[in-house]
């Protein structure tokens, strides 16, 4: 299983969101840092083909995402940085709303949703009205929706945005138990969030890839003590 980015780019006029990304990502969790404009909502956007490509490619166990199609959406989960919720609609029957559109059949769904709602200490709070919901247990149910179809390629966007420290110690760990046999790919600009799970550490800014390692090379190589002193020192030295 493997997720191959080669020489993708994106504009928007002069401005160069994604300039030749390149990059293989293999089972395990993969954390992007960068700051805000980096260009690491734009390389998801991509890879969800929600943003159309300018140059490049994307291959998917050596097949195009484009050629593979619906093939391949069906093995993606995407957690958007933030995404527009029913607040009428309690959490439950919004993961059979998601279930739906994700052509998967209802006699399936149930199941999933149930575990989902386990997976994510949701079960208590399935009839309630997600308009009610803290930012918390929105971004739990935004993940969940994210795992509907067990996905071998996820893909989270700053997934702790806006949360309490509990809360994303809480999420963190949801991600971690989900990471086992698929490929995770979180972007964020909070270092602590992914400095105990991330197995690769990718440091993006302007648009490039400035740099990749183990995360335990990552901290070392610059003798940093920490993945937000790496971080920095990594950042501002190119």
């Amino acid at each position: 299983m493997r997720l191959e980015i080669s020489n993708l780019s994106k504009y928007y006029g002069e401005k160069h969101a994604l300039d030749d990304f390149s990059y293989t990502f293999h089972p395990g969790v993969t954390a992007i840092l960068g700051p805000n404009g980096a260009g690491k909502t734009t390389l998801m956007n991509l890879i969800t083909d929600c943003t159309k490509r300018q140059s490049g490619e994307i291959l998917y166990d050596g097949t195009d995402i484009l050629k593979l199609g619906k093939a391949f959406r069906q093995r993606l989960g995407f957690m958007p940085q933030s995404q527009g919720m029913y607040e009428q609609m309690a959490a439950q029957n919004f993961l059979a709303y998601m279930a739906e559109l994700k052509g998967i059949k209802k006699k399936q769904a149930g199941p999933q949703i149930r575990e989902l709602l386990s997976v994510v200490n949701l079960e208590s709070a399935a009839q309630l009205k997600v308009g009610g919901f803290s930012g918390g247990m929105r971004q739990r149910v935004l993940l969940a929706q994210a795992m509907l179809g067990t996905p071998e390629v996820l893909l989270l966007d700053e997934p702790t945005a806006g949360l309490d420290p509990e809360e994303r110690i809480r999420l963190r760990g949801y991600i971690e138990k989900l990471a086992a046999d698929k490929i995770v790919l979180i972007t964020t600009h909070i270092t602590s969030d992914v400095e105990t799970i991330a197995d690769e550490i990718l440091l993006m800014n302007h648009g490039k890839l400035l740099f990749a390692a183990k995360r335990e090379a990552f901290i070392s190589g610059c003798g940093a003590s920490s993945l937000e002193d790496a971080y920095m020192k990594r950042l501002h030295a190119l």
